[in-house]
């Protein structure tokens, strides 16, 4: 009959475990659905496509930024170099 006490009580024991391991992945569903509910769009092509356009704002920025430079070093009759140097901007950005 102890052997069966033993069975039983180990029984319990996993289904206890069993049930804490399943209320554990719903805890966890559940914050990855208010986590997906945060994102602006779930969607990865509009995400994808929110990228281009951010980028291509930043191309047409840095291009206006880069002409007005060019006035100034005209203006001043300097290399664009030295703009950018008074500017703290890297030749490169």
């Amino acid at each position: 009959m102890s052997a069966d006490v033993t069975v039983d009580g180990m029984q319990a024991n996993l289904e206890a475990k069993i049930a804490a391991l399943e209320a554990q992945i719903d805890d966890t569903r559940a914050k990855l659905d208010l986590a997906a509910a945060k994102l602006k769009s779930p969607d990865s092509h509009q995400t994808v496509q929110n990228h281009i356009r951010f980028l291509r704002e930043y191309n047409d920025i840095r291009d206006i930024g880069t002409s007005l430079m060019g006035i100034i070093a005209d203006n001043r009759r300097i290399q664009m170099k030295r703009v950018y140097e008074e500017f703290d901007v890297d030749e490169k950005d």
